[in-house]
């Protein structure tokens, strides 16, 4: 369970569903807007927590980032 300091609120602004195929993962690709403010030191591969569930980095710009979820985190979490 997530314990920390919520630092920022960012906004959802895209849910794109990965191959959805048995062998494709089945999982989702979501981008956080508006997360200017805790970006600044930001790398690929960093764990930052969505809604309490820490998740990894895979693109990020000035303002926004991308994650990556798995069918098993959807099950698992609040998601």
């Amino acid at each position: 369970m997530f314990t920390g300091i919520v630092e920022h609120l960012g906004k959802v602004i895209d849910i794109v569903e990965l191959d959805f195929s048995e062998s494709g993962g089945k999982g989702f690709s979501i981008t956080i807007g508006e997360a200017a403010e805790i970006l600044g030191d930001c790398h690929l591969g960093d764990s930052i927590a969505v809604n309490g569930t820490c998740l990894t980095v895979t693109e990020f710009n000035a303002s926004s980032f991308k994650i990556g979820v798995a069918p098993e985190t959807l099950r698992k979490t609040n998601l």
